[in-house]
Formats: C-alpha cells, sequence, structure tokens
C-alpha cells in the first residue's frame, strides 16, 4: 500500500504573492438562495499559488501547458534537495555540487529551502526575500543533469524576486531551447516527510491558449517498513 499528499496548496484569495502577481477574485453569478444553484466566477492570473511554467512562459511559440501529455506530468524517480540558506540568497553551481548524484539520477528535483514554515508565518517575507537560482545555476542544472524533465521549489519563483532583473532570466535557461518540453513548479508544498517519496503527480489547469497555469500535485509515498 502507498500514501498520498497534497504537495500542492489550495488556491486562497488572500494568499501570498509576488508583488507582480494580482490577487485572485472570486464572486457569485449566481447563488443557492436565489437561484437554487451555485455559479461563481474566478478571477486569477495564471502564475498564482502552486503552478507550473511551461516553456511559453517566457518563450514566444514555445511548448505550452496544453502541449503535454499526461504521461509528461508523472515522475517516477523525484529527488528531494534540502537547502537551508539565507534570504534573498542567489544560488551558485557550488551549492548544487554535493547533490550531483541525486540529480542526475532524478526525472524531477524538488528544492526545498524551508519557505512553507515562513509561507505560514510572514507571507511579505515569503512574497519578496526568498532565496532562489540565477543564471549561473540554471545553467548547471541543465548541463550537468540531462535526464532532468523538471523541478519544483516552496518557493513563489525560481527567480529570486528581491534581484529579479538579474535573475528572471534563469527561466529561459532552462525552459529555452528547439522543442524544449522542461517544466517548473513553483510554490510547492513541500512541508512532509518526503523519505519514502517515489512518484509525483501533477495536474495543470487545461485552458486552450494559457501558456502556463495553477496545477494540483500528488505525491506517492511508500510505506516505511
Amino acid at each position: 500500500m502507498h500514501r498520498y499528499v497534497w504537495l500542492s496548496y489550495p488556491l486562497a484569495l488572500d494568499g501570498p504573492r509576488p508583488p507582480a502577481i494580482p490577487a485572485p477574485e472570486l464572486t457569485d453569478l449566481y447563488t443557492v438562495a436565489k437561484d437554487g444553484a451555485g455559479v461563481q466566477i474566478l478571477r486569477v492570473a495564471n502564475h498564482t499559488g502552486t503552478h507550473v511554467d511551461s516553456p511559453c512562459h517566457v518563450v514566444a511559440g514555445a511548448v505550452r501547458i496544453t502541449d503535454y501529455g499526461p504521461e509528461e506530468m508523472i515522475f517516477t524517480r523525484p529527488a528531494v534537495i534540502d537547502l537551508r540558506v539565507p534570504d534573498a540568497t542567489v544560488l551558485m553551481p557550488s551549492d548544487l555540487d554535493p547533490f550531483v548524484e541525486r540529480l542526475q539520477n532524478a526525472d524531477l528535483a524538488l528544492f526545498r529551502f524551508g519557505y512553507g514554515e515562513v509561507r505560514r508565518t510572514a507571507p511579505q517575507r515569503f512574497s519578496t526575500q526568498c532565496p532562489g537560482f540565477g543564471v549561473e545555476s540554471a545553467r548547471w542544472l541543465r548541463q550537468t543533469c540531462p535526464n532532468l524533465y523538471a523541478m519544483g521549489l516552496d518557493v513563489p519563483s525560481v527567480a529570486v524576486i528581491a534581484c529579479l532583473e538579474s535573475t528572471m532570466p534563469a527561466h529561459n535557461e532552462l525552459l529555452s531551447g528547439d522543442g524544449r518540453r522542461f517544466l517548473i513548479i513553483e510554490e510547492m508544498d513541500l512541508d512532509h516527510d518526503l523519505s519514502t517519496l517515489i512518484e509525483v503527480r501533477i495536474s495543470p489547469w487545461l485552458v486552450q491558449g494559457m501558456d502556463s497555469g495553477p496545477c494540483s500535485i500528488v505525491g506517492v509515498l511508500a510505506d516505511k517498513e
């Protein structure tokens, strides 16, 4: 038997978000009291909360999230990488070197900075001061781990929001390239015991014309003996 955990957060109207992302809005179109059935309208930026970036996020005409098959959203060799660094740290290749063997054997890398607690207790800090990747560390990951098809993080962006101008190109480093089908999953809930994680399943919103989108993520855990 296996156990299952959510590795994504429910979309929240008052959830933390980077400064450039507007708050979601949820309004009633019809209600049970007035109309006998409820229908609501959700207005949300597609990079809100737990979401998955496709190459089209930063490369015009590249692969969109709706171009992926369901088999490309299932990962059976996940590696959880724990990194404890100060706020707004831009990772360097030397930060990743100790994990090279695990990363090279993985199809999905989950970088856990321990910012789930920050998300709960200091949402403004979470939204503006989280660590992440720069161009050099993104290039190291791409060049050193050719069997890696996706990465996820427990922070709101793979880039470092405090120095976004210099680190936003980390997206391009990871996602650019003819036919590139890499995925970046941002703002994951990794506050679980993931020592027996054997599989990760991603279910993105599928909206025609949308480059990337919010997603639900399930982690499959093997029972401990």
